[in-house]
């Protein structure tokens, strides 16, 4: 019996539940969100993009981010504020899925509001809340026009796009002044460093230009802007005769593909565009991929490998051209990708450089490069043996680098002091004791490491050593303990002096 399917009877557009914005986004970070906004406002044909945080009372009550595209009428507005409304992508185009201006506001946001201006049309306004989100309500238009007529950006906006998140809910809510200024400036910093590498390309080239102020909504005044440099995460000087960056060739679907494996030198490993927003160069090892010079990824091995402190100064960049496009999918936060088996199959076979290396190859030449930067030089110097509160590589880096007094290891520890004094030396128990009430200080903000502050506790080996490799201590060698706590105990009210500082001055 053959059968046949049933004739249609009627068609009609079943419109998405309301849960849809809580299952899209969901992954996004507060960057991660400003970036998807930017994508749009560089589709758009932006040549300036603002982040505003808007400010109340001393609170940070919402944010905006405007550009000064091509806007969007009113029937652009309505696609653009519509979920699951896919428009059709160009090739140069960031966009992706049709879903980053609502996913990544309401990620964020309990409201959101887009005004806009396009030459010809009038200025058009839409809002969406995150408890109704396929409910699209149209804003007064003349309030809109007034309201982009005020906007006091420092460009040019005869036309262009503002999107607004009102009822943010990532954003800080204690009222405690110094929270707050801590909070703004931690906020404004994160997010320039994550901008500044994610668009280091079009930023360099002069294509875009992106900046972030602070908008005091009481007095209707906006502060100075602060212009997001492009931090390239491939920004260092070659050294001579150095065989990296070398050239990727890959083979896929009978295709080439180029890219360009790099191996970062160990003398420049202190630059920001190394530790990438301040994160260990070890977090950013591995694959880079750009779309239209957008970074969509920034390290990771795409199970290719596992990340390893070998392999810290191994960085390889590909463009996704046409031949990966099938073998790649794209997270909707564009914070990553997934590789299919045949692209890393491809990769894994491709050939790098001139002595055409495996990738492999690669990896073992990116772990004897930091091998190399290792080796250490036995100096006729003695300390005494660190002990508790060192990592283990800064160990070996003592071991390799000078001689061991005769003397018992020294420990550095945290406890409560409730004195002044940033530290005490306690040569009975052979331990240099931190003052835990200033961790935050020595060691830097939220660190509860063990091992932390490995800078400062090697400072302090260097200068206490010889303190606890006799048995008795003279009077001239007390005096100069005293000496160096009340000198570092001046450095800390210092210290903590201009922290204050600038405290207030965020404050006023």
């Amino acid at each position: 019996m053959v059968e046949t399917a049933p004739r249609i009877a009627r068609t009609r557009d079943i419109p998405p539940d309301p849960s849809i914005a809580r299952a899209v986004g969901r992954h996004h970070t507060f960057e991660t969100a400003i970036a998807d906004l930017i994508d749009n406002s560089i589709d758009a044909g932006a040549h300036n993009v603002l982040v505003r945080f808007v400010g109340r009372g001393g609170a940070i009550v919402g944010l905006r981010v405007v550009d000064d595209g091509k806007g969007m009428d009113a029937s652009s507005i309505d696609e653009a504020m519509t979920f699951a409304k896919k428009r059709a992508y160009g090739s140069g185009d960031l966009g992706h899925f049709g879903l980053g201006l609502k996913a990544a506001s309401l990620s964020q946001a309990d409201v959101l509001r887009v005004y806009s201006l396009r030459h010809g049309a009038p200025p058009a306004g839409r809002m969406i809340e995150a408890s109704r989100p396929t409910r699209v309500a149209e804003l007064e238009g003349d309030q809109v026009g007034s309201l982009l007529a005020d906007l006091r950006v420092d460009f040019i906006f005869d036309n262009g796009t503002v999107v607004e998140w009102g009822e943010p809910r990532t954003f800080l809510s204690s009222t405690d002044a110094g929270d707050r200024a801590r909070w703004i400036d931690e906020r404004v910093s994160a997010l320039m460093s994550h901008l500044g590498v994610v668009f280091h390309r079009k930023l360099a080239s002069g294509s875009i230009r992106i900046t972030v102020d602070i908008f005091d909504a009481d007095y209707g005044e906006p502060g100075a802007p602060r212009k997001v440099a492009p931090i390239d995460p491939f920004g260092y000087d070659g050294l001579p005769n150095d065989e990296f960056p070398a050239p990727l060739r890959v083979s896929v679907d009978g295709m080439s593909v180029t890219g360009s494996a790099h191996i970062w030198p160990a003398a420049q490993s202190g630059r920001p565009e190394f530790r990438l927003g301040g994160r260990p160069g070890s977090l950013a090892q591995g694959m880079y991929f750009y779309r239209e010079d957008r970074l969509l990824q920034v390290g990771g091995w795409n199970t290719l490998t596992v990340s390893r402190p070998e392999l810290e100064y191994a960085r390889i960049a590909v463009d996704l051209s046409p031949a990966l496009v099938p073998h790649i999918t794209i997270n909707p936060e564009k914070a990553g990708l997934e590789l299919d088996s045949d692209l890393k199959q491809a990769l894994l076979e491709g050939s790098v450089g001139d002595r055409g290396l495996t990738f492999s190859g690669f990896l073992a030449e990116a772990t004897g490069a930091r091998e190399e930067s290792r080796r250490y030089t036995k100096r006729p110097v003695q300390l005494v043996e660190p002990g508790r509160g060192f990592g283990a590589e800064l160990i070996e880096a003592f071991d390799a680098s000078v001689d061991r007094a005769d003397a018992d290891p020294v420990d550095i520890r945290w406890r409560v002091d409730r004195s002044e004094a940033p530290l005490r030396v306690d040569l009975e128990r052979r331990t240099i004791w931190l003052n835990e009430q200033y961790r935050d200080v020595i060691a830097g903000a939220g660190s509860m490491d063990a091992a932390d502050a490995p800078f400062v506790k090697t400072l302090l080996m260097i200068a206490y050593s010889k303190y606890f490799e006799g048995a008795h201590l003279g009077s001239r060698e007390k005096s100069e303990l005293a000496a160096w706590e009340e000198l570092l105990t001046a450095a800390l009210r210092e210290e903590l002096a201009r922290q204050a500082r600038e405290i207030g001055d965020a404050d006023g």
